[in-house]
This record gives C-alpha cells, sequence and structure tokens, in this order.
C-alpha cells in the first residue's frame, strides 16, 4: 500500500468504515474533512494496522495499556498521538469473518443523533455514518477517548517537554 494513503487520512480523515464494494468484496471507505471519501481495495483491518504500524503500536498494546483504565477488552479506543484518537463503533453486520467495526476520529464528532435504542447517527463536520450502539453507548465511547487521551499526555508529557526545551537550546 502507498503511505500517501495513511499520510492523507492523518491529516484530513474523520472516519473509515468497512464496506462491502461492488466487485471487490470487502473494503474500506475513507472519509474526510472536505465532504470528499475514498474507496479503497483492501480490508478495514489491513488499513488501521498500516495506521497503528506508522505508530508503532497496534490494537493489542492499546488494548492491554488503556482497556484497564477504562474497564474495556473489546471497543477500546486508541489514541494514536496527542489529540489523535480512534473510536471503535460497530457499523454494518457482518457477513461470515467480516469486521464490522469503523474507527472516528474522536476530534471529528460533532454530535450524536438516535435513531432508534440500537441505532445512532454520528454526526461529523461533512458526514453522517450510522452505528449499531445506543446514544448512550455513543457519548460513554467518546468519554473514554477523553479519558484515554488525558492518561496518554499523562504518560508521554515529561518526555514531550523535555525534548521540546533541548532541541530550543
Amino acid at each position: 500500500m502507498d503511505w500517501t494513503k495513511v499520510e492523507r487520512f492523518l491529516s484530513i480523515g474523520q472516519v473509515f468504515v468497512p464496506v462491502n464494494a461492488v466487485d471487490k468484496g470487502d473494503s474500506v471507505q475513507l472519509y474526510f474533512k472536505d465532504g470528499s471519501s475514498e474507496l479503497l481495495d483492501m480490508k478495514c483491518e489491513s488499513f488501521l494496522a498500516k495506521l497503528l504500524y506508522y505508530f508503532g503500536t497496534s490494537v493489542s498494546a492499546n488494548r492491554n495499556r488503556y482497556g484497564k483504565l477504562v474497564g474495556k477488552k473489546q471497543l477500546v479506543p486508541i489514541v494514536l498521538s496527542y489529540g489523535m484518537t480512534l473510536i471503535p463503533y460497530n457499523v454494518r453486520e457482518p457477513i461470515g469473518k467480516q469486521t464490522r467495526i469503523g474507527w472516528f476520529m474522536a476530534k471529528e464528532i460533532v454530535d450524536f443523533h438516535k435513531q432508534t435504542s440500537y441505532h445512532t447517527v454520528v454526526q461529523l463536520a461533512q458526514h453522517e455514518i450510522g452505528v449499531m450502539h445506543s446514544e448512550k453507548f455513543c457519548f460513554e465511547q467518546l468519554k473514554n477517548a477523553r479519558c484515554i487521551e488525558l492518561c496518554y499526555g499523562e504518560i508521554h508529557e515529561p518526555y514531550r517537554k523535555n525534548w521540546l526545551f533541548s532541541v530550543g537550546g
């Protein structure tokens, strides 16, 4: 895969979700701040793995480190860097062993709109994506993401300050 796709998502991406593409099968749809979207011919899990590799982390490392903090073993938000946290939501019913999880940048979420007791629309600046969770769960995931971001800052901030000031030197 071309790393420019990962870098483009990191600069203007809002969400990526698994989709069943015609004549391609299981693919990933990327949504961007400018209102555009792009379909990549790869699985959503593969795109997530590339994104995490870019930051030198993994789903299991984040689950082990931050899952206990928020009391979760599944659907644990993933912090990539300062202000970059991915929140997992179920976005579709899988066929076979397909993934059902889409990943949302926490800072891009504007609002939630309850459709039914277990269907909510996540409002982004330019897009609306339906998820298969209650509105309460969606807010809890956002809260968990903020908590994990704060913990990440507590862990990395002392090193970051030393690095920033030693460079100016």
